[in-house]
């Protein structure tokens, strides 16, 4: 069976589902991959990067648990709520960044770690929703993890192009429905196990 955790924030969770547990892009990745597989979701709400930020996200239960389950494919995606003003430098989110990927590439099992640039943030009438911000996204959080990929020759799958407008995601961040099985199917297509 190969293990393939999920880590992530909101958007990895499946915040704005109905059923998270079922619509979330790693239930769906399940569905994809099959029998062989076995796909945990580790996403926590608001999580961020940043080890000093409001939420870090290697300060939860979720990420303790994914270590110890060894997983043998690690999909990273964090990085949009390192877009808050009060979470976002530069240096500390590249620093931080990396000690998370490490320490995935650090288990006994040496996964493959695949780094997920997230898909874009939209304004909504004008104005970023849930203190996220596009600008620092797109000039900061994924110039960052492109670099990181590229310094660790780790495999990246950048969403950015994933949706142009916020019709999958109403709030500007949380893919629906639909945007979260094309989040899955992204993701599925573009690490061609």
């Amino acid at each position: 069976m190969i293990r393939v955790a999920c880590i992530g924030d909101s958007i990895t969770w499946g915040f704005t589902l109905l059923n998270p547990w079922r619509q979330s892009y790693p239930a769906l990745l399940q569905e994809k991959l099959g029998e062989g597989y076995e796909v945990r979701n580790f996403g926590y709400n608001d999580a961020s990067a940043r080890f000093d930020a409001d939420t870090p996200y290697v300060k939860k239960r979720v990420y303790r648990e994914s270590l110890a389950w060894n997983p043998d494919i690690v999909l990273l995606m964090l990085g949009t709520n390192d877009t808050k003003t009060r979470n976002w430098d530069p240096d500390i989110f590249r620093r931080d960044y990396r000690k998370i990927v490490e320490s995935y590439r650090d288990l006994p099992s040496h996964p493959r770690v695949i780094l997920i640039a997230p898909i874009r943030i939209f304004l909504i009438l004008g104005k970023p929703l849930l203190g996220v911000h596009p600008e620092t996204m797109e000039e900061g959080v994924r110039p960052a993890i492109r670099e990181i990929a590229s310094e660790t020759g780790l495999q990246l799958v950048d969403l950015r192009d994933l949706f142009i407008d916020n019709q999958y995601c109403r709030d500007g961040v949380h893919p629906q429905r639909t945007g979260a099985r094309m989040l899955a199917e992204a993701i599925y297509s573009s690490i061609q196990w």
